[in-house]
């Protein structure tokens, strides 16, 4: 649950392939492939004894990066209820069967829901999408040597009274050219009437069925006031598939 002071995330509407995802509706890269995992021989399985749960690990890519592996994922909710303050824990299993490491990162998900005049909390709504990323993973876990990998989500649920929230828009969302990749611009929107502060844009480039490639991220610790904006720039992706997820989030000021 997050409350007076903490971050509380939200993300755009809705891209139409094979994912339900939330994007900006116009923005073409390279013309990216239609697999839904990466490596495709590297299972990724639920966790043994997960049971009821309906949160769906439906697409994602494990990739060597400069300094470390990196894991994108994309997470729908399958239930008929939403599932709050989300997280993705994953195993990372060598080939003789032992777990090397477990990850734990957060879920991105799209709608904002108040609890009361202070406490707004993120939700996955059923059949919506969530994204993850753990970027700089441990340097114990080396691709070639997995064998597979298993993941849970842990969530919250069961609150008596939730009232959506719009919150945050990203708009005017461009690519300019950084470093040996591209870098996002844009602008965040805030839509609570009471000021934020500290925002963030986490953008994920997808390919054509809305596999997550990447993560771009943007941040600063300006205040906004209601009806005000921030013009950000995100880190650099190397591959900008064809199109984009974009998550802003900020705090709920003091």
């Amino acid at each position: 649950m997050r409350s007076k002071g903490t971050p509380v995330v939200a993300v755009l509407a809705v891209l139409a392939l094979v994912l339900p995802l939330a994007c900006s509706g116009g923005m073409a890269g390279a013309p990216g492939d239609d697999r839904l995992v990466v490596p495709e021989d590297l299972p990724n399985t639920p966790r043994a004894g997960e049971v009821g749960v309906t949160l769906k690990l439906v697409a994602s890519t494990l990739v060597q990066g400069p300094t470390a592996a990196a894991l994108y994922a994309a997470v729908r909710n399958d239930g008929n209820a939403p599932s709050c303050e989300a997280g993705m824990m994953t195993d990372f299993i060598d080939k003789a069967g032992q777990t090397v490491v477990s990850v734990g990162t957060a879920l991105y998900s799209k709608q904002l829901y108040r609890l009361d005049a202070t406490t707004v909390i993120s939700c996955i709504d059923p059949g919506q999408i969530a994204m993850a990323a753990a970027t700089n993973l441990p340097a114990e876990i080396v691709i070639g040597e997995l064998g597979s990998l298993t993941h849970t989500f842990p969530t919250f649920g069961g609150f008596d009274a939730l009232v959506p929230v719009a919150g945050f828009t990203v708009s005017q969302v461009a690519t300019i050219a950084k470093g040996d990749g591209s870098a996002y611009t844009g602008t965040l929107s805030n839509g609570f009437d009471t000021t934020v502060s500290a925002p963030t844009v986490t953008i994920f480039p997808v390919n054509r069925v809305g596999r997550p490639l990447g993560a771009a991220t943007a941040s600063s610790t300006i205040d906004i006031p209601p009806g005000g904006s921030w013009s950000f720039e995100t880190s650099a992706v190397s591959d900008l598939g064809v199109d984009y997820v974009a998550y802003p989030s900020a705090s709920l000021a003091n």
